[in-house]
C-alpha cells in the first residue's frame, strides 16, 4: 500500500508541475537593420556667387550640387578637392513595454569651424509606436496606425516576423539617418 501512495503523490507532483508548466515562451520581435553608403567624388566646378558645386563621382558621373548657407567654408574650396559623402540609415524595430508610447524626433546637425576645410554632419532620429491592426501573411504586410492616428500598410521584409506579432500588439519602431560630407585635398 505504501508503494501506491508513493506512486499517486508522484503522479500528483508530475501532473502539478506539469500543469503549471509554461509553454515555451514566443520569440520576441527584434529587428535590426543598417546600410552604410560612402561615395567619393571630385570638385570640376564652383560657383560661389550660386552656391553650386559641379562634381564627379568614381564612375563619371556630373552632378550640379546646390550648397546651403550652413556650410560657411565653401570659398576654401577647390577644383581638384575630393569630396568625401558617407549616408548611413537604420531601422530597428521591437514589441512595446506595457503602456509604451513614443512620438519623437532627435536631430543633430555639426559643421567646421572657420578656416576649416568644409564639412557638413546631419543625424536625425525618429522613434514611435505603432499598434497593430492587421497582418497578411499571404502578401507579407502588415497595418500599422501610427501616433498620429494615420494608418499605413507596410511590406514585411522577413515573413519569419508576422509568427512574433499578433493584432493589438504594439511596436517600437525607430529609423536613423545620418549624412556626413567633408571636403579633401588632393596632394
Amino acid at each position: 500500500m505504501q508503494n501506491y501512495k508513493a506512486m499517486f503523490l508522484m503522479l500528483v507532483v508530475a501532473v502539478s508541475v506539469w500543469a503549471c508548466a509554461k509553454p515555451a515562451p514566443k520569440e520576441e520581435l527584434n529587428v535590426k537593420r543598417a546600410n552604410v553608403t560612402s561615395v567619393t567624388a571630385t570638385v570640376q566646378k564652383i560657383d560661389l556667387k550660386k552656391r553650386v558645386v559641379t562634381i564627379r563621382g568614381s564612375e563619371g558621373d556630373v552632378r550640379k550640387v546646390h550648397v546651403g548657407k550652413e556650410v560657411v567654408n565653401l570659398p576654401q574650396v577647390r577644383v581638384g578637392d575630393k569630396v568625401a559623402v558617407d549616408y548611413y540609415e537604420s531601422f530597428a524595430v521591437r514589441m512595446a513595454k506595457p503602456g509604451e508610447v513614443r512620438d519623437e524626433v532627435r536631430g543633430m546637425v555639426g559643421r567646421a569651424k572657420p578656416g576649416e576645410k568644409p564639412e557638413y554632419v546631419e543625424e536625425s532620429e525618429t522613434t514611435v509606436t505603432a499598434d497593430i491592426l492587421d497582418l497578411d501573411k499571404a502578401r507579407e504586410t502588415v497595418t500599422l496606425k501610427g501616433p498620429d492616428g494615420d494608418v499605413v500598410v507596410v511590406q514585411v521584409a522577413d515573413p519569419a516576423n508576422l509568427d512574433k506579432v499578433k493584432v493589438g500588439d504594439t511596436i517600437v519602431i525607430t529609423y536613423t539617418e545620418a549624412l556626413a560630407i567633408a571636403v579633401r585635398t588632393v596632394k
